[in-house]
């Protein structure tokens, strides 16, 4: 059983254009002021996050991913951040490539952990803009519209904007480009956003 995807270098191809360009624009609303304290070395934050995002699966044409993350700034602007979501299929078309159900609306289809290097490359008393980048695994049950076996390989980059509500608490969107499966082809990629509240202390 596999999962079909567009002919090779087609599907979202303007992807990383994208991506740079919501970081060109993010940048000139963020103030350049000096370091805000939540960006410093040592500092830590927990996030919950959920987001939608569009595939190159004919079976999950869209997934939506509900979790959280936690990471610690290495150097100031610089975080490292483990995240873990839950992956479900759209309910417009949860089956698998064989026919058979995947599930009901908003049951867990899989599971997705990885380990992300995160980059303010703005950062100010306001917010900050960022670039990230990272691996992990997505893991199943069983083979679903999602994943073509239990466990795959899952490559991220994304760009996002944070927004400073308070001294510790910050709204973040990010848009993510999201390859699932082998490198070599065979795969599924993904192209879509979350948002999410962070807390830093």
């Amino acid at each position: 059983m596999s999962i079909r995807t567009d002919p090779p270098g087609k599907p979202f191809s303007p992807a990383l254009a994208v991506l740079a360009t919501l970081a060109v624009l993010a940048a000139t609303e963020v103030s350049r002021d000096a370091t805000a304290e939540e960006y410093r070395k040592g500092t830590s934050y927990v996030e919950e996050r959920g987001g939608v995002y569009g595939t190159t699966s004919e079976d999950a044409r869209r997934v939506s991913a509900q979790g959280g993350a936690a990471g610690v700034f290495v150097a100031d602007g610089l975080a490292l951040e483990a995240e873990g979501l839950g992956y479900s299929s759209d309910p417009a078309a949860p089956r698998t490539p064989g026919g058979e159900a995947v599930g009901q609306a908003g049951e867990t289809d899989a599971m997705g952990t990885s380990l992300m290097a995160k980059w303010h490359i703005v950062h100010g008393k306001k917010g900050s803009v960022h670039i990230g980048a990272g691996a992990g695994g997505v893991m199943s049950a069983q083979e679903n519209a999602i994943v073509k076996d239990r466990l795959e390989q899952a490559n991220n980059a994304d760009v996002g904007l944070t927004l400073n509500m308070s001294e510790s608490v910050s709204l973040k969107a990010q848009g993510r480009y999201q390859q699932i499966g082998r490198l070599s082809g065979g795969g599924t990629e993904a192209m879509g956003g979350n948002v999410g509240i962070k807390i830093s202390f």
